[in-house]
């Protein structure tokens, strides 16, 4: 099989580390061929904390995923996420020389809008464009080789830790790989799950995964906001292990197979065995318990990213509502819940627009890996790999490749 048309994405994750590989078509579509995943120590709230135990399941999911595809895999498209990740929208302002705007124009105003403070520890990871305005007319996408004196820019900035992007760098290249690209993951989860209609329209995506909660808002095709909260299944897990006095690894268990957030979805009769500790019998527990108990924790999250919403006066835009992905949305009744609490149509987001393995990825908890593939499929292997080479060099490639990201639209 021929490798310049494989792709490959890792879901560096909390819960679970994610190799998803794609064979791009000749129609550039893709087909998904391979999948591997397995539990992940390593990190906490989506930041690496152990390097040998993150690199041992990089190298175990790489190897499940090689072995289904029947191909070895050398570069990956890598995601970031974390509670260290943070975003802010910025405006450029520049005069246009020659009185026609030029590409290089361009790349000023955008500088002008990168020119920010960040944190000391931190790194700008995305400039995003939204909008150039031209003496006064808004919402274009490419004002190049258009006539005017006046060029501004509105982009969105993510900013996130070095010493995170650093330690997946090093993860991976110690476990054999290289690094083509790295991600937001829910800049990756939007690829796989969102239609171009919603995110012209107007959509909140929310990516519940293991350690963080995740959301991205689009409108006219553009990133007009990004957010992480600390706050992911782990949470919900640590609740039931609390509320109904059982071990965590039984309490994901029983999430798993019983969990639902919506008290109209459950009969007051309903009964689930949960095993106690200490070697004492199961206890039987009502069903209406354990969905207070997960019902109070999606409201949590769900409040928040309304406050965050409002605060910002997003809730308006979104036209095509609120899409859920990832582990959270696979709680029975979660699209009826954040229904009622956004007011906005709400559907589950699972990763579309793919062949191959469909059966399998169309599962909402690989919308990330499904994305980062797409993601590296769209881009297209890189001439030079950058996770080769010095820890300084490598990470500012990365930052060279990062600042580019959805930037390349003209």
């Amino acid at each position: 099989m021929k490798q310049d048309n494989i792709y490959a994405g890792l879901d560096i994750g909390t819960t679970k580390i994610c190799a998803v590989i794609g064979r791009k078509n000749n129609d550039d579509s893709l087909d998904i061929i391979g999948l591997g995943c397995v539990p992940s120590s390593g990190l906490r709230k989506g930041v690496v904390i152990n390097i040998d135990g993150t690199v041992k399941a990089i190298i175990e999911a790489l190897r499940e995923a090689e072995r289904m595809a029947g191909v070895q895999v050398k570069n990956v498209c890598a995601g970031i996420a974390g509670g260290h990740v943070k975003s802010f929208n910025s405006r450029g302002i520049i005069a246009v020389k020659n009185r026609e705007v030029s590409r290089k124009d361009v790349e000023r105003a955008i500088e002008s809008a990168s020119a920010v403070d960040v944190p000391i520890g931190s790194e700008v990871l995305h400039v995003i464009p939204q909008q150039f305005i031209l003496d006064g007319q808004t919402e274009i996408k490419d004002p190049i080789g258009m006539n005017g004196v006046r060029l501004e820019v509105d982009v969105h900035i993510v900013t996130g830790a070095v010493s995170s992007a650093q330690n997946i760098l090093k993860s991976c290249e110690r476990a054999g790989i290289s690094v083509d690209d790295i991600v937001l993951e829910q800049l990756a989860s939007s690829e796989a799950v969102l239609s171009e209609d919603e995110k012209e329209i107007g959509v909140c995506l929310i990516d519940g995964g293991g350690g963080t909660t995740d959301m991205a808002v689009y409108k006219r095709n553009a990133v007009y906001h990004t957010a992480v909260l600390s706050i992911g299944g782990n949470n919900f897990t640590r609740d039931l292990s609390i509320g109904l006095n059982t071990p965590e690894s039984e309490a994901e268990k029983v999430k798993k197979e019983h969990g639902c957030v919506w008290m109209d979805f459950v009969s007051e009769d309903e009964v689930i065995n949960v095993p106690s500790v200490g070697g004492r019998p199961p206890r039987k527990i009502s069903r209406p318990v354990l969905t207070q108990i997960l019902q109070a924790r999606s409201e949590e999250i769900f409040q928040m990213f309304l406050g965050e919403l409002q605060k910002k006066q997003l809730l308006e835009i979104l036209g095509a509502g609120i899409v859920v992905t990832g582990g959270i949305s696979n709680l029975e009744g979660i699209e009826y819940l954040a229904s009622s609490i956004f007011e906005v149509p709400v559907r589950v987001g699972r990763p579309q627009g793919i062949g191959g393995l469909t059966d399998i990825v169309e599962n909402p908890v690989y919308a990330t890996g499904v994305g980062l593939t797409l993601h590296a499929a769209k881009k297209g292997h890189q001439q030079v790999k950058i996770s080769r080479g010095s820890d300084e060099k490598v990470f500012r490639k990365v930052l060279d490749r990062m600042k580019s990201w959805f930037g390349e639209f003209f």
